[in-house]
């Protein structure tokens, strides 16, 4: 019975540990983390089990030691766990992420060309943005709703339906010969991408966020907040 357990609790451990970068990936293809009610990210499931399944097998190995019986089996499945472990931390920052994700999906859905004339187009003079060169969709975030502004968002999500991927709508920042556009929120962080249209794109400090630059003119951001 202990060999049982001892190889189901490490092949379950091992699995939620796989689990991480793919919950991270779909987020990123969705458009919006993966999160369980309420509000809580979708990796603390894989997170709870893999810790439950650890302890059972610390707890089986301990037992093992103590009535010297099998314990070529826990101790060597304790060893599979610990160097699954020391894989998955070392590769993680090389695995696909939510980044890789986001870029995916706009890489089948819209096309780096469309991008590149979203912001050349919400960065000409004249286009009508917000103050300090923030444009979001009329009733989010306390902007004013009027006909005309309605109209103008609905105009522009039409032609790039990725304004509206999540239920929020997008928020349109140009600033700095850089159009940004992202979408989340305080408790979930903001992600999103950014086109510079007649120059290089920035670095982006790294206690800050996380990025993905794709091109010169472009790149993908995930901010902490």
């Amino acid at each position: 019975m202990r060999k049982v357990v001892t190889v189901v609790c490490s092949a379950v451990f091992v699995l939620c540990l796989a689990a991480f970068p793919i919950i991270d990936y779909v987020g990123g293809r969705l458009c919006s983390p993966l999160a369980v009610p309420p509000l809580l990210p979708a990796e603390i499931v894989p997170l709870g089990i893999a810790l439950f399944a650890a302890v059972i097998l610390v707890t089986a190995v301990i037992a093992s030691l103590v009535v010297r019986r099998d314990r070529a089996w826990t101790i060597g499945a304790l060893a599979i766990v610990l160097a699954a472990t020391g894989v998955f931390v070392l590769s993680a920052p090389h695995l696909p992420g939510f980044l890789h994700g986001l870029r995916d999906r706009f890489v089948t859905k819209v096309g780096y060309p469309k991008m590149r004339e979203f912001a050349r187009e919400v960065s000409q003079q004249g286009f009508p943005l917000g103050p300090e060169g923030i444009l979001q969709k009329p009733g989010i975030g306390g902007n004013p709703v009027s006909e005309e502004r309605q109209k103008q968002w609905d105009d522009l999500a039409g032609r790039y339906p990725f304004l509206e991927w999540t239920f929020g709508a997008g928020t349109v920042i140009v600033r700095g010969g850089l159009v940004e556009l992202n979408w989340g929120s305080p408790l979930t962080g903001h992600w999103g991408f950014q086109v510079a249209p007649k120059g290089k794109v920035g670095a982006v400090e790294e206690d800050r966020g996380r990025v993905l630059q794709v091109a010169d003119d472009i790149q993908f951001v995930y901010y902490f907040d």
